[in-house]
């Protein structure tokens, strides 16, 4: 058996820190150490911690001794301090995935070293947007850090929360949802070969579209590959199998181009706030909101709501990672000629994807259980499963017990293009950049005084070389580092502007499957979809700020950013902006092994 980790850093199992309390949405809330209304400082220790993911005991890394952990609550303008220790056997940095703040402060490999073993940081920023946000590790290829359970959720009250409430808008009850999946081992010997073994009580989504009934995912790695001839943090083999209770590493080798090792499976278990199908009680007639968040490794969740006899309730997005929308959408079916592949009433969350939804309680007796469910999703291929992707079948990740009933003048209600922000109480419609005129385009690095490897194409490319992803062709593992960060060089897939520039970009999939686009540092408008010939697919009609979105195979993206700048968190001056902030596909073993690169904004 594999042993050094256990040897070098104990298992924390009792272990609580003092500024963890019990929270809302089966979550638990951090508690603030400072006075100040406007301040919350908070311990963040990521230590390595047998947990209980409902019913399975798994020896996970955690934050503050839970997955996930603690909820970090916020109101715009508010200063975050937190105070990191690394007690992991193995460097650790802190990403706050989608906030706007200085770059010294945004924990990837180009902007701090990681934090070793035994070593403290302290993270300082301020919130500038409402939305839903989480935070994870960015150091040394983050995916078996996250697969073992180490993240936790960042959500920023919208100012127009609470006129909203008050006029029934929006629910007063309101749950966060962090979804993730892992796999767990069992006894050397004891290990499945299937990561999700076929079983006929579960619903098969994808049995409507055609494609039958799977025997469950067969494919390279199986739990048993992975438990018991496991990988080191690199993707390198390691002598002796896994113990009960372990979590696998997932990361493939960054040299696993036309080998099946570059193969990263869903995991085996699909966990909702850290557990095994959660329960939570309801009331039939009352509107519930969930706040939502995929923080899987590459699994996508394909969400919707039924009934014990499979009648289902729509799902309607009121929000995500900018804030409240303009007005409440239905989500799925088409958008313009594309086939979303994914129902009306469903909500689709791509890696690193957040939705705010909210959806009334349907009627039911007391006792009856209503199914929050994720499905399939066909993100590798255009037409068929290759290669064994995809035939999961659907799994639950959230239960609903009924306990009772609203009066009847208490019954939730909301439509799609009911208004949120373009309510009259509110007034204060999302920004629209669509409308800007662009100011500025990238700047070409070989005109620089001292030239520097990049260019000033403004269509970054993501495809596929030697059967590992990259942009531009260039495999960006150089980004992850490996040496002192100030260190690490530029790429010729790197991209430059300056603060204040209102940049119009577009991101090309060349690959056949789909890739979320994650930029780090600033907020992006999406504009237009585009097939791979360039025709329009779908002008968007609605204004939104996101940090991260779904790229369809084969098509192309334009979103404009704008990149404002913020004060530097040690000293208050302004170019906080400045510095290198990456730009990758979140599926974390794509941008481990290559789909990386990077917006460098200059002063």
């Amino acid at each position: 058996m594999n042993t050094w980790h256990l040897a070098m850093i104990p298992l924390a199992a009792a272990w609580l820190p003092a500024s963890f309390a019990a929270g809302p949405g089966n979550l638990r809330e951090a508690v603030d150490l400072n006075p100040d209304p406007h301040i919350l400082e908070i311990d963040l220790v990521a230590a390595r911690t047998t947990v209980d993911l409902g019913g399975v005991s798994a020896n996970a890394f955690t934050f503050n001794g839970a997955i996930p952990g603690p909820e970090l609550r916020l109101r715009v303008g508010d200063e975050v301090i937190a105070h990191f220790t690394n007690r992991l056997p193995e460097p650790v940095s802190v990403h706050f995935h989608g906030i706007e703040l200085d770059n010294a402060n945004d924990g990837t490999t180009t902007t701090q070293d990681p934090v070793p073993t035994g070593g403290r940081f302290t993270y300082r920023f301020r919130v500038t947007r409402p939305g839903i946000f989480w935070y994870h590790p960015h150091a040394m290829m983050p995916t078996d850090q996250v697969f073992k359970g180490l993240y936790g959720v960042v959500v920023v009250e919208d100012p127009a929360e609470a006129a909203l409430i008050g006029r029934g808008v929006l629910p007063a009850r309101a749950h966060t949802l962090m979804l993730a999946d892992t796999t767990v081992c069992k006894a050397p010997g004891k290990n499945d070969t299937a990561t999700v073994p076929a079983d006929p009580a579960l619903p098969w989504s994808l049995t409507a579209r055609g494609l039958g009934s799977f025997p469950g995912n067969s494919a390279f790695p199986t739990p048993k590959d992975l438990c018991e001839t496991p990988r080191d943090g690199h993707g390198h083999p390691l002598a002796g199998a896994l113990a009960a209770g372990d979590i696998p590493n997932v990361q493939p080798p960054g040299d696993c181009g036309g080998k099946l090792s570059c193969r990263v499976n869903e995991g085996q278990l699909v966990l909702g706030n850290g557990r095994i199908a959660p329960e939570i009680g309801v009331r039939a007639g009352e509107g519930l909101r969930l706040r939502l968040v995929n923080a899987a490794v590459s699994r996508y969740f394909r969400l919707w709501l039924a009934d014990a006899q499979g009648r289902r309730t729509p799902l309607l997005r009121v929000g995500g990672e900018g804030g409240l929308l303009d007005r409440v959408r239905i989500e799925g079916g088409r958008q313009g000629s594309l086939d979303l592949q994914y129902d009306p009433g469903e909500i689709l969350l791509a890696n690193a994807d957040r939705a705010d939804v909210v959806f009334t309680v349907p009627d039911a007796k007391p006792g009856e259980v209503l199914t929050l469910w994720t499905g399939d999703y066909q993100h590798y291929g255009t037409t068929e499963y290759p290669y064994g992707y995809g035939g999961v079948p659907s799994a639950p990740v959230l239960k609903l017990r009924v306990t009772g009933r609203v009066p009847a003048r208490e019954r939730f209600r909301t439509a799609a293009s009911a208004p949120l922000r373009l309510h009259p109480a509110v007034d204060a419609p999302v920004e629209n950049l669509r409308v800007l005129p662009v100011s500025a385009h990238l700047l070409d690095p070989a005109k620089f005084v001292e030239p520097l490897p990049g260019t000033a194409d403004e269509t970054v490319l993501f495809t596929v070389v030697g059967l590992r992803e990259s942009v531009d062709g260039i495999h960006g593992m150089a980004l992850e580092g490996g040496g002192h960060h100030r260190d690490i060089p530029y790429l010729d897939s790197s991209r430059y502007a300056r603060i204040g520039d209102l940049l119009e970009l577009t991101v090309r999939n060349g690959t056949q499957q789909h890739h979320p686009l994650h930029l780090h540092g600033f907020s992006f408008q999406p504009v237009r979809l585009l097939d791979s010939t360039g025709k329009l697919v779908y002008e968007y009609d609605y204004n939104e700020f996101m940090d991260t979105i779904d790229i369809p195979a084969t098509h192309q993206l334009v979103f404009r950013v704008r990149l404002h700048d913020r004060p530097v968190a040690a000293t208050g001056a302004p170019g906080g902006a400045a510095g290198r902030w990456m730009l990758h596909c979140h599926i974390f073993n794509h941008a481990g092994i290559g789909m990386m690169a990077e917006l460098v904004v200059l002063e």
